[in-house]
């Protein structure tokens, strides 16, 4: 099974939770495996170096640099800041992570970009052989010998319930393993069992010993992971794929690369398609939809854009891992074919007379742009009162009315406002794109 990478969207989401009465402040909050900082510098090593530690020896966490730390607003890094986290060297930072603890310690590194913002993440990977300890002193913040672990929002040296518990772990794990190792040796048979250093590249029996040349050693791979694998009752080692020796060779671990990502949220969904963005990835935009806070969004330009069917993309949302009920609604929404078309009453009402006349605007092009209140909400329920063909015909006045109106009162629309914004650039959505989507 792929292991899930530490930036997916749904990820993303939860430590970039933006408030909904500032949008330049996030909500999320420092936890035992989140960390803000607002800048980036070689000066803070050390803390940086401490917190990946914690980290390591608990369940894994981020060290976002970009948000400052009280309140968490969204500084993001630039000028120097910037250049200095992305001309990181990976070899560098490896080093300075082997020359301060051991056993190693497993590292990403991510650049993303929200609201015109650049953030960098580096994310620490749960140890897989705990505990890791500090092996050289650096600055006030790291002691040799230490163990840090990740508290509820602090790094510090490990408690004695925390440390027994990694070591009591590290014991049944151990146990477990020599089991399975006796248990296959049992299976095979003592005399025919042997054992394979994966450090040495000897392995040795009661038959004798031959070694593995070192250049080879990261190119074996076992039919089932820690096992041997019997053929017609014979132990037998399968090589995987094609190996070729190279005389004087060394077969090293690949870089590490900063993996640059764009943050996709509702304007960015929205805007794209009033403005007919030609986005590099519609997929993505489609997939976000899980992760914000209404179904009502656009979809079917992005699904238009993609290139694959209306089933394809159901199939692909089904696959979407979002706790949002987003998601349900959104499937439910593409399954059913339910369109946010208005019929607009006939009746003698002061709201049924203003819808009709603000349809009429709209097909002649003379609305005020300036409409505010109820007043707007007619309006934009007028746009959802016009037919596919009218909206078509009158595409490009509509989208750059929704547009000024979204851009304008969207991020402090009350309910009904924000509703009948979204619910009236969906009906322009369908209107446009719908047909072209099977």
């Amino acid at each position: 099974m792929e292991a899930k990478t530490p930036f997916s969207q749904e990820d993303l989401n939860e430590i970039f939770k933006i408030s909904p009465a500032d949008p330049e402040r996030v909500i999320s909050r420092e936890s035992s495996s989140l960390e803000f900082k607002e800048s980036f510098g070689w000066a803070s090593l050390p803390k940086y170096l401490k917190t990946s530690a914690a980290y390591a020896n608990a369940k894994g966490g981020y060290i976002v640099f970009g948000i400052a730390n009280k309140p968490h607003r969204l500084c993001g890094l630039s000028g120097a800041n910037l250049k200095l986290f992305e001309d990181i060297d990976p070899e560098k930072m490896s080093r300075n992570f082997n020359e301060h603890f051991a056993p190693e310690i497993e590292w990403t590194i991510q650049e993303y970009e929200l609201q015109g913002k650049v953030f960098g993440l580096l994310y620490i990977h749960e140890a897989k052989d705990k505990p890791v300890v500090c092996t050289k002193d650096a600055g006030k913040e790291l002691k040799e010998s230490d163990i840090y672990y990740r508290y509820r929002g602090r790094s510090e040296r490990i408690k004695y319930p925390e440390l027994r518990a990694i070591l009591e772990a590290k014991r049944e794990t151990e146990q477990r393993l020599w089991m399975q190792h006796l248990e296959n040796i049992a299976r095979i048979g003592v005399r025919e069992a042997g054992i394979f250093d994966l450090h040495s590249g000897s392995v040795t029996g009661s038959g004798g010993s031959f070694l593995i040349d070192e250049s080879l050693l990261s190119q074996l791979s076992f039919i089932k992971e820690g096992e041997f694998s019997e053929v017609k009752g014979m132990p037998a080692l399968k090589l995987i794929g094609h190996v070729e020796p190279l005389a004087g060779s060394v077969i090293g671990t690949a870089k590490k690369q900063i993996v640059k990502t764009k943050g996709i949220r509702t304007a960015d969904i929205v805007l794209s398609t009033l403005n007919q963005d030609n986005v590099p990835e519609p997929d993505e935009y489609i997939k976000q939809i899980c992760f914000e806070s209404t179904a009502f969004l656009p979809v079917y330009y992005f699904i238009k854009k993609s290139g694959m069917t209306l089933d394809k993309n159901v199939e692909v949302l089904e696959g979407v891992v979002s706790r949002s009920a987003t998601r349900g609604k959104l499937i439910e929404r593409l399954k059913s074919g339910n369109t946010q078309e208005l019929a607009i009453p006939n009746g003698s009402t002061s709201a049924a007379t203003k819808k009709r006349k603000y349809a009429e605007a709209l097909r002649s092009k003379k609305v005020n742009a300036g409409l505010t209140g109820k007043d707007l909400e007619y309006c934009l329920q007028a746009i959802r009162g016009l037919t596919a063909d009218e909206v078509k015909s009158n595409s490009k006045y509509i989208r750059e009315l929704l547009r000024n109106w979204f851009n304008k009162h969207y991020a402090s629309a009350k309910g009904p406002l924000a509703d009948n914004l979204r619910r009236a650039i969906c009906w322009v959505d369908e209107a446009l794109n719908m047909v072209d989507c099977k």
